[in-house]
């Protein structure tokens, strides 16, 4: 009983982190569409990395896939917390990891190609890096339990 409560707890922190992602790429993308600048109010330089050539893929902003991508996560969670299927976690480092990779390659250009820091980017890199720890940590204890 203690191991599905310590298990719900964790899928529970996964769900947060993935609200605070989404909350976080949701401005961000709401920011680019309206023409306005994310408001640094702790570290100057988002207005930088928001402006720079690196912030959109084509015509779609970055951080709309990151929408997408918190979507799917907190999706899983939930579904999880509905149906108790591991399944869903079995599969979730193949969507996490890939995300985790690009989001380094993200951090690695606003530090040094960039040389600006964004703050509501590098909470994203957290989020997805906790994301990707998380569902490799829950894959394993899910595949143990199955």
């Amino acid at each position: 009983m203690s191991q599905i409560i310590s298990l719900f707890a964790w899928i529970i922190l996964f769900i947060v982190i993935a609200f605070v992602g989404f909350a976080d790429a949701v401005y961000l993308t709401a920011s680019h569409y309206i023409g306005a600048l994310p408001t640094c109010t702790i570290i100057e330089g988002c207005d930088e990395v928001a402006l720079s050539e690196y912030s959109t893929i084509g015509p779609v902003p970055v951080a709309l896939f990151g929408v997408l991508f918190y979507t799917a996560m907190l999706v899983a969670g939930v579904v999880w917390l509905d149906v108790r299927k591991s399944i869903l976690f079995r599969y979730l480092p193949y969507l996490t990891v890939p995300a985790f990779l690009f989001s380094m390659w993200l951090v690695y250009v606003m530090f040094f190609v960039i040389d600006a820091i964004c703050v509501y980017c590098l909470v994203s890199a957290g989020s997805t890096t906790l994301l990707m720890l998380l569902s490799l940590y829950l894959r394993m204890r899910l595949t143990e339990t199955s």
